[in-house]
This record gives structure tokens, C-alpha cells and sequence, in this order.
């Protein structure tokens, strides 16, 4: 039989997934019993209806798992007193990461770019690719749907200005306002926050030709100049190859660090390192490389066929010294919740995996905030909305 020891050295490993302390630090443990191999655990939340409750039992149950002779893992929830919150808070103060309070992300020394404010913004993900069409785009909006799922706080900045997406797979047409403290942008049916190019113009087929000085101080102004409020995770999907605008937003955003997008095509690979070399170049941190359309299952037989060659990514990810976060199939259902604007209804095993690789990648790589809780925070009244209007510069 384990020990209590045992068991909560492994609880020791679960780290609370806004706060990034681990939970037996943060005395949300409260008890363990175990009897005839089920593990039955009370957690203290530090809110009454916590939005991260299932990630934490999620993380807590997936652990215990793990230890020889627990079978069952159950996990029942409380929630702290006033004051057991507020040791909880002054321990987190304590745990200042960058005392000066310069930026978290050093800015390339040759950045000719002034960098702009983090704002009430935790973490800031860049998915980038070194081509087109390898589903850059479909992994972004994935990504912001299972961290919505979590109980995140999560917006969407899509910085592909000449080729933007992100409006369409969510199904959003409706048009920004804007409040007293900047453009307020558009929320999904979950309370994703989305801006893009798309809607902000009259007609979202109509091309934006425009050259690389405009483009490059749009998507500065579509970051400064909205209202994202406080965030956990806002994702930045980034145009293809290393241009002015991957640049602008390599040199510009205090990003968290990038994902970087592939497909098992030797093409894909070789132009792959690019954008990956780019962003090691600029000291932006690398969190993982995702593999997309790495295999399609047989919908009667269930046989996986490899229709872009074999799956390089694990490959890949050790050649760039990067975390594979996995592969993704090729799916129908992407394309047609796509076309119908419901990518948030899309769902499969993969899906959470990558979410949960992802979330730890940011734990263990990207800084841990200084900022308090989201969930802790007052609610604010809703602004007063009118119409903004786009200036490009």
C-alpha cells in the first residue's frame, strides 16, 4: 500500500492551471483516503464554482492512475475560507518572477520595433508555419477551444491580414464595438474572444492589398487598440513563411513563445525549419510542434492510411530541439464544421491530448505570472458599445 508520502509527493505534480503552483503547496489538498485501490481525494478550490474545477480533478485523477495498486481515483471539491485565500494570495505575491518589472520576453536586441504592453494578458501564443495550407489556422482555433473547455479566459488575434480565417470557422459575422478603453472584439457562442481583419471590412471577400508598412501597422493596431480585458491565453495566428508580418509580431507582442505547425510532406519540413529558425533567432521561446494531416482513418475499417508519406514530426521536433506536442489526422468533420462555423463542436482523442501537452509546455517554458487570478477578479460592468470604424495607418 502507499504511503501518504508517496501519494502526495505525486500530488506535488499537479500544478494549479492558472496559478502555476503546485497544489500541495497551495494547501488545496485537504485529504486523501485510500482503501482497497481507490484514491478518494478532497481538493479545496480557491473559488466557490471554479472555471479550472474539472482540469484540476482531470490532472489529479490522471496522476494517482499512475501509482502501482490505485484502481479508482474519485475527487470531490470544497473551497477555501477568506482567510485560507488570503495566504493563498500573499503566497503568490511572493513568487515574483521578474522583480524589475521589465517585460517577461526579452526583446531582440536588434528590434528596431518598439515592444508593446502585455496588458492583462497571462500568456501570448504565436502559431506560426513555413507554408500555406498545412492547417495553421484549424490548430489555432482548436487550441482556443479546448483551453475555452478548461476554463480558461481566451482570445483570438488572427494576424493573418491578407488571408484571415479565424472569423469564418467561428462562425462570427457580427461587427466590433467600441468601448472606452479601445475596440471591444467579437465573442463565440463559448465566450472566445476573436478579432480579425474580416470583421472589421464591409465585405469579407474583398482583398486587402495592401503593402508591407500598412499590413505591419494593422496587426500592431488590431493588438494595442482592442480591449481584450483579462486573459489567460490569447493566440495569435500568424500568416505563413518569415515575412514583414511574422516578423513585426516577433519583434513587437511580448510573446509567451510559438507553436510551430508541419505536415509529413519533406517540403513542409525543409521550409518548416524556417519559421522555427526564425523564431530561435529572435529569442522567442519554441513550446512545441504540432504534426497535422498525418494520417486518415478508414471510416469502415478503421486502417490508418499515411497520405502525405510517413509521419515525420517526432523527427522534426528533435532535429529543432522542440517538444512534440502530436499529430493530428486528417478528419472531414474539420472541413465541415469549418464551413458551417461551429469548429468549436469539432472533438476527438487527439484533440485533448494536444490541449493538455500544450498547457503544461506553457507551465514549464513560458514565465509565470505575477498577475492575480482571473476568476478572483470583480466582475466590471459591460461598457457602453459604438461603432469603430477601420483606419489602416
Amino acid at each position: 500500500m502507499n504511503t501518504d508520502t508517496e501519494v502526495m509527493r505525486t500530488l506535488a505534480t499537479v500544478m494549479d492551471p492558472e496559478i502555476h503552483i503546485n497544489i500541495v503547496d497551495l494547501e488545496m489538498v485537504r485529504s486523501v483516503d485510500i482503501k482497497n485501490g481507490n484514491a478518494s481525494v478532497l481538493i479545496a478550490l480557491t473559488v466557490p464554482d471554479c472555471p479550472m474545477a474539472n482540469t484540476i480533478k482531470s490532472d489529479v485523477q490522471k496522476v494517482l492512475l499512475g501509482i502501482d495498486g490505485i484502481d479508482t481515483v474519485s475527487v470531490e471539491t470544497t473551497s477555501m475560507t477568506p482567510s485560507e485565500l488570503a495566504a493563498v494570495r500573499s503566497k503568490i505575491q511572493g513568487k515574483a518572477v521578474s522583480p524589475s518589472g521589465t517585460s517577461d520576453q526579452p526583446a531582440s536586441s536588434t528590434s528596431p520595433i518598439d515592444r508593446l504592453d502585455k496588458k492583462g494578458i497571462e500568456n501570448l501564443v504565436a502559431i506560426i508555419s513555413g507554408k500555406g495550407g498545412v492547417g495553421k489556422s484549424f490548430i489555432t482555433s482548436l487550441l482556443a477551444t479546448g483551453l475555452r473547455r478548461s476554463g480558461y479566459e481566451v482570445g483570438v488575434l488572427d494576424a493573418d491580414i491578407t488571408g484571415p480565417s479565424i472569423a469564418k470557422v467561428f462562425g462570427l459575422t457580427s461587427r466590433p464595438m467600441g468601448g472606452p478603453n479601445g475596440i471591444l472584439p467579437v465573442s463565440t457562442k463559448t465566450g472566445i474572444k476573436v478579432m480579425s481583419l474580416n470583421l472589421l471590412l464591409d465585405d469579407p471577400e474583398k482583398p486587402a492589398i495592401w503593402r508591407g508598412p500598412i499590413v505591419n501597422n494593422l496587426i500592431r493596431q488590431l493588438y494595442r487598440d482592442v480591449d481584450w480585458g483579462d486573459l489567460h491565453y490569447l493566440l495569435v495566428d500568424l500568416p505563413p513563411g518569415t515575412s514583414d508580418a511574422p516578423l513585426t509580431v516577433f519583434q513587437s507582442i511580448p510573446l509567451s513563445g510559438v507553436i510551430v505547425v508541419s505536415t509529413p510532406q519533406e517540403l513542409s519540413r525543409m521550409i518548416v525549419t524556417k519559421s522555427a529558425n526564425m523564431a530561435k533567432s529572435l529569442n522567442i521561446p519554441l513550446l512545441g510542434l504540432v504534426e497535422n494531416m498525418a494520417f486518415l482513418v478508414c471510416r469502415e475499417c478503421n486502417h490508418k492510411e499515411f497520405v502525405f508519406g510517413e509521419p515525420q514530426g517526432q523527427m522534426i521536433s528533435e532535429k529543432l530541439d522542440v517538444p512534440f506536442l502530436g499529430s493530428f489526422p486528417i478528419d472531414p468533420n474539420i472541413a465541415e464544421l469549418s464551413d458551417k462555423g461551429a469548429i468549436e463542436d469539432y472533438s476527438n482523442q487527439e484533440f485533448y491530448e494536444l490541449v493538455s501537452k500544450l498547457r503544461l509546455q506553457i507551465a514549464k517554458f513560458g514565465p509565470q505570472t505575477q498577475m492575480m487570478p482571473i476568476a478572483w477578479k470583480m466582475s466590471k460592468g459591460e461598457a457602453k458599445t459604438r461603432k469603430f470604424e477601420l483606419k489602416p495607418m
